[in-house]
Parts: C-alpha cells; structure tokens; sequence
C-alpha cells in the first residue's frame, strides 16, 4: 500500500497532528496529488492558515468552496515527468476553510425552510454569541461542515485538514457531544411547560438562590433570550443528532482513511503519540503516518537518508595536490564541509532514532512515509507538487 493508492480508493482522507508540522501543507499536497491522479478532490482546512491560499493560487480561502485556477494545475500536467504515458489528465481541485460564524450561519439557512424559524436563531443573541465565540462551536460546525461536503456527494476525495492535537479530537468528539448536549436534563427541564415563562418556572422550583441570582443579573430580556436560544434549537435536535450519526459512521467507514503527520523532532512526536492513543481509543485506525521535514538531504538521491557521514577532505586534499591546488584555505574550507556534513548527518540519526521508536508503536499494516527538509519554503503549485511527489514515491 502507498499513499497513491489510498488517494485513489478513498473518498475521506482526514489529516491529524500536531502543530507546526507543516500538516496543513501536506494535505494540499496530497489532495493536489489526488486532483492529478484524476480525481475531483476538495481540500477542506479547518485550521486556519493563510498561507494556504498562496500556495493554491487563490486570492482568499473562507467558508466557500473555491476552484484551484484548472490552469495552473494543467501546467503541472505538462510538466509532469513521473508518469512515462505522459500527463495524467487531471480533475478540478477545490479549497475552502471553515470560517466559524459564517458556517454557522450557512448551516442555519441550509437546515431551516422557515423564514421566520431563521431569522429568531440569527438574531438569537446568545447563537450569535456561541457560533463566534465559543471554543467547542469550533468543533461542532467543523463536522457540520464535513457532512455538508460529503452528502452533496460531489467530490470523489474530500481531505480534512483537522485542527492541532487535542483540538483534532474535540472535532472528532464533537458529534456526540451535540446530541448529548440536546438530550440534557436541563434543557427539558428549561422547556417543560412552553406556557409558562422560564422565570416563572425558575422562581416556582423553590427559589433557589443561584436561580435567583441569574435572574438579577441576567435580567429579563437576557432570560428570555435564553428561553428563546434553547426553544428554538430544540426544534432543531433530530436533524442534529441524524447528522452526528452520520458523520461517526463517515469517519469510521472502509472509505475513510486517517494519515497521521508529524515532524521527526521529539515534542511533536509525543503530541503525535498522545494523539495517536486518543484515535485508537476511539476505534479509529491510522492507515498513514507521515514524517515531514524528517531528515536533510546529503546525497543525490533525495530519497536517501544518510545518518552517517565519513570526512572526504584528506580524499579531495589528494586529488588537489595531484593537480596543483593544494592550498591551506582551501583544506580549511574542506573541513568545515566536512563538519557541516557530519552535524547534519547526526541531527539525522537523531530524527531517526526517534521515528524507529515512534513507529515501533504503530500498527504493522501502518504505512510510514518520511519526506525531507526542503531547501526554500513551499510558496506556491509547482512546489506542493514536488512535496505530493515526494510523498506518493517513499
């Protein structure tokens, strides 16, 4: 198995792991590969980054779904050297990132065909609260979002950039928290009798202090927004709780495959083993672990992983003096390549260590991929290109 075959067969590919690990980088990637293997992918990023959009030849990136230029992505194709038949036909690439609040508020236009049901959420003080402020909304519309773009059923492959570590989780949690959240006790109780003002239920189970208390410093209009918040969200509750379902079904089908990304360095890699038991606690099986910016090229073939470097001055002092160039600067330039080799070559030994032990704890059906360190930052197409090749030919 290669992570060309899994961009070929599946249809969700979810990207986890720490931060700063280039992770988002390399879900373009892959799903820019995927585009070129022909298929219609759309790369949906749930972490924001901006730097994104630059590199997809796009102006912006938000909560709508956007089209890669078809003709950056065909230049590609005729640059394309990999493939001895030629270009490989490429499909239409998309990129869109959750924007929290103006998902939200796309979600409520997309699952209420009352008019006025609408428009008492959108004006809702404490939705326009939660949908913009609230950390776990975050978590909540980022699956709302997932199921959105894989019930239109348009794209063949859609990758999902996640969120750092633990915000990953919260995403995958998130779908049976809601429908939790809407089973509460304490929202039945909130809605009991629809007659009677919640302030006069408050007030009529006892008067306890902390109820009163709401009262006095919420006031009426804020307790009446939050009798309405509730009233109308409950009407919402069986939509809701169908989708979560429907999206823990999605992320645990054979269709779906979760590739987990990490750098070789040791704090990112115990983010990533913490993650790691969080997904397997959950029933969910990592198919890809991916080592980005593992190791520095010293040899020809970028592929090649060198740990260990022997000194080549004495060799190329003697080929000089041969020659008639035998001179101190250039022996002491000489060493100091040498020494820079040799550093290099043990950081990589380090980076290596470090895997071995990481990946011992894997799954042996696991694929490990490592890609090294690139000479200048991914800027643009062509470069997360060159990372998509990369990755598909470890």
């Amino acid at each position: 198995m290669s992570l060309t075959d899994l961009l070929a067969h599946k249809s969700l590919l979810v990207c986890v792991g720490p931060g700063g690990v280039g992770k988002t980088t390399v879900a373009a990637a892959l799903g820019l590969q995927a585009a070129r293997l022909g298929r219609k992918t759309l790369v949906l990023t749930i972490d924001p980054a901006r730097r994104l959009a630059a590199m997809l030849g796009l102006d912006g990136l938000d909560d709508t779904v956007r089209p890669v230029p078809m003709a950056l992505i065909n230049e590609l194709d005729k640059l394309d050297k990999l493939d001895p038949a030629g270009p490989r036909g490429s499909a239409p690439l998309f990129a869109a990132m959750l924007d929290t609040g103006a998902s939200y508020d796309a979600l409520i236009h997309r699952i209420t065909t009352d008019p006025e049901h609408r428009q008492r959420i959108l004006d809702n003080r404490l939705y326009q609260m939660m949908s913009r402020s609230f950390g776990a909304a975050h978590a909540y519309i980022a699956m709302e979002r997932l199921h959105d773009v894989l019930h239109t059923g348009e794209y063949d492959l859609v990758v999902l950039d996640t969120p750092p570590t633990r915000n990953a989780l919260d995403i995958l949690d998130a779908p049976g928290r809601l429908a939790g959240f809407l089973e509460e006790g304490v929202i039945k109780w909130f809605l009991r009798n629809p007659t009677e003002g919640l302030r006069g239920r408050l007030f009529a189970r006892g008067g306890a202090a902390a109820t009163k208390l709401l009262a006095m410093i919420a006031g009426d209009e804020l307790v009446h927004e939050l009798a309405e918040f509730f009233s109308v969200f409950i009407s919402l509750r069986e939509g809701f709780q169908q989708r979560a379902a429907d999206v823990q079904q999605a992320l645990r089908a054979d269709s779906s495959a979760f590739v987990l990304v990490s750098s070789a360095m040791g704090p990112n890699l115990a983010d990533a083993r913490f993650l790691h038991e969080g997904l397997v606690g959950r029933g969910i099986h990592v198919q890809a672990a991916v080592f980005n910016r593992a190791y520095t090229v010293l040899g020809a073939d970028p592929r090649e992983i060198v740990t260990t470097a022997p000194p080549h001055a004495a060799l190329h002092t003697a080929r000089l003096a041969a020659l008639g160039e035998d001179r101190p600067a250039t022996r002491r330039l000489l060493a100091e390549l040498d020494a820079q080799r040799a550093e290099v070559a043990a950081d990589n030994l380090i980076g290596q260590r470090a895997v071995s032990s990481f990946t011992a704890q894997l799954d042996r059906t696991c694929l490990k991929v490592q890609v090294p360190k690139f000479e200048r930052e991914l800027r643009d197409l062509q470069a997360l290109a060159r990372l998509g090749d990369q990755l598909c030919a470890a």
